[in-house]
């Protein structure tokens, strides 16, 4: 079964870093990006199945970031990933906007975030 591509973008660059490795050790395709515009081009470029996103980045955000990929290409899946925290309001805000998944940082489970990119992704 082929794994789902993933875009990943989140300006910090060590939590990057071990998404990619996380992924492409398991034979996934993951570009990252460490600013939103960076990634939306990579959206552009890749038309990936999945897209890991943080919330909260320098330039533009999350909420700028998902609203242009839905209306460029509303096929990717959007999860984010975040450690931002207003007791649930935004994750619920997000979700409403179109985001199929939301994780707390630090992110517990890698294996629980595999899971979830296969479901959002129809595998």
């Amino acid at each position: 079964m082929k794994k789902p591509n993933i875009v990943a973008i989140d300006d910090e660059a060590e939590f990057i870093s071990m998404l990619k490795d996380y992924f492409e050790l398991r034979g996934y395709n993951i570009d990252v990006a460490v600013r939103g515009a960076k990634g939306i081009e990579l959206v552009k470029e890749k038309k990936p199945d999945v897209v890991l996103m943080d919330l909260k980045m320098p330039g533009i955000d999350g909420d700028e970031v998902l609203k242009l990929i839905k209306s460029l290409n509303p096929s990717p899946q959007i999860i984010f990933i975040t450690a931002y925290d207003d007791g649930g309001k935004t994750k619920a805000r997000l979700l409403k906007m179109g985001a199929y998944a939301y994780f707390d940082k630090p992110i517990s489970s890698l294996k629980e975030l595999e899971e979830t990119i296969n479901k959002a992704a129809g595998q």
